[in-house]
């Protein structure tokens, strides 16, 4: 598998009130791998519509599957206070994975190694705990 890049996207107070504010600003932080900004942005949140993403305490994984993609990538942002996710759930580490539409299972692959990861507390803590840079190192490194 090609390394995945991941790319650290800085948070302000401004941006968090919405979950498509955040989803959006993600999007347009990786528009070197869209096609088309918007139209990934509204496949993620339709995504978001048919299952929650926000699957573990201050972590959401928010993914898509899409033809404004070019290639594999993620984008990570952190906002300590936590971001207003689903159900009033609040989560502090949002991970964005896009793959192409065409994409056989690379983006199962991503996720896959990812939640592997994530199923360690202590992988966990150290990004829960990390400035977004290195939040980013870590992840970029599950895939080199």
């Amino acid at each position: 598998m090609e390394p995945i890049p991941v790319l650290p996207v800085e948070l302000t107070s401004d941006i968090i009130m919405h979950k498509s504010s955040v989803i959006k600003l993600m999007a347009e932080q990786s528009q070197v791998y869209l096609t088309n900004v918007n139209k990934f942005s509204v496949d993620v949140m339709q995504h978001e519509q048919e299952m929650e993403t926000d699957v573990l305490p201050n972590i959401a994984l928010p993914h898509s599957k899409s033809d404004a993609v070019k290639t594999p990538f993620i984008v990570v942002a952190k906002y300590n206070q936590g971001i207003v996710w689903n159900n009033a759930n609040k989560v502090k580490l949002v991970v964005l994975i896009g793959a192409p539409k065409n994409a056989n299972k690379e983006h199962l692959t991503i996720i896959a190694k990812l939640a592997a990861n994530l199923a360690d507390d202590d992988f966990i803590e150290v990004l829960l705990n990390s400035d977004i840079q290195t939040v980013a190192e870590k992840i970029r490194g599950l895939y080199e």
